[in-house]
């Protein structure tokens, strides 16, 4: 069974070298991040994943802005 391919995954490209960072995934389409810094864009279906990322990984945290004064304000 296949593994379901999220943001944050390591995965193998077929035909290229690996391992990729997901960074995206939009309409069957991966942004991936080779460690050396190259950028790929691939089908989902070319994809076999490596190792899972882990949740903290896939969601980058957002800073919100505070609503009322702060006593740092």
């Amino acid at each position: 069974m296949a593994s379901v391919i999220a943001v944050g995954d390591l995965v193998q490209a077929t035909g290229h070298a690996g391992p990729w960072k997901v960074l995206e995934i939009r309409q069957g389409l991966a942004l991936l991040e080779h460690h050396a810094g190259h950028r790929l864009s691939v089908r989902t279906t070319t994809l076999s994943v490596v190792r899972k990322g882990s949740p903290a990984q896939a969601v980058e945290p957002v800073a919100a802005e505070p609503e009322s004064p702060t006593l740092f304000d």
